[in-house]
């Protein structure tokens, strides 16, 4: 059984939408740090607060979006979960804005976007673990 995490990530899709490989036709919501850059929602899990509620949570302050978990990874990351998170696109925007001092950007991405300290494998494993899910 894995350990509880003390981080959670969202790797978020449309609700609707089948999931697709990433650089393959499927959209993947991220977000840019300031000194991060591109990367998936996500961050610490605070006291008193259960993985779920922390990834929702941060979904939210990162994103803007509400959203559904449908599965959780917690085999990828020693550390932490990643939950497959859906969302609705009702709006069809493609980028955003959100109040948030950790996050420049909102955005949907057909493939990876540009990294600074995540590595493309990851972005590429984790598309495959949701479309297998």
């Amino acid at each position: 059984m894995a350990e509880e995490p003390i981080f959670t990530l969202a790797w978020v899709t449309c609700a609707g939408e089948k999931p697709t490989l990433i650089g393959e036709g499927g959209r993947v919501l991220f977000v840019r740090h300031p000194q991060r850059g591109w990367e998936i929602p996500g961050g610490h899990i605070n006291e008193g607060e259960s993985p779920e509620e922390a990834l929702l949570r941060e979904l939210e302050e990162e994103t803007g979006c509400k959203g559904k978990l449908v599965a959780w990874n917690k085999e990828y990351y020693p550390k932490g979960w990643v939950g497959h998170v859906i969302v609705e696109d009702n709006e069809k925007t493609t980028n955003w804005e959100v109040d948030d001092k950790n996050v420049n950007e909102v955005r949907w991405w057909k493939e990876v976007p540009p990294l600074i300290e995540w590595t493309t494998e990851e972005f590429q494993d984790l598309s495959e673990w949701c479309v297998n899910l």
